[in-house]
């Protein structure tokens, strides 16, 4: 015997949902969003190399005695951190700030040293050179500021 089993009904098929046109202004208001939280990003991350930089050469200059075995490691911090504010000043079209940040990358360049760590005027030196570091932070303030009165 046999036993026959009949459908209820017709059977379903999957078809996708329906889709909504494009909103033009919802995806410029998206894209806009997107590119707003990139500069947020990009600015605390330069911020961020900017403080490491001047913490280096304070600390260099604070602990002058203690320094020669980490003489290397404050090179290479200060020369990435130049290196690194160089290109972005180049992006921002800053050209003399580049120029000085590609001095101070030479300067403390840690494969072939200009100076080392050892006279009171080398101190003063290492002082000296924090000055950029901590003008690019009150400059980036001011120009804040008068984009947002405009």
């Amino acid at each position: 015997m046999s036993t026959a089993i009949a459908s209820a009904g017709l059977l379903k098929t999957w078809a996708p949902p329906a889709t909504k046109p494009l909103d033009e202004a919802v995806w410029c208001a998206w894209v806009a969003k997107g590119r707003a939280q990139e500069r947020r990003s990009d600015a605390a991350h330069i911020k961020a190399v900017k403080w490491v930089s001047i913490a280096g050469l304070l600390v260099a200059a604070g602990f002058w005695s203690q320094l020669a075995p980490y003489e290397v490691i404050i090179r290479f911090i200060v020369a990435a951190g130049a290196t690194i504010l160089m290109f972005q000043a180049f992006g921002a079209r800053h050209y003399a700030v580049a120029a000085v940040f590609g001095a101070l990358a030479l300067l403390y360049n840690p494969v072939v040293p200009v100076f080392s760590f050892s006279g009171d005027w080398q101190r003063a030196m290492v002082v000296a050179t924090a000055i950029p570091f901590v003008a690019t932070l009150t400059w980036r303030k001011n120009t804040e500021r008068r984009s947002a009165r405009t």
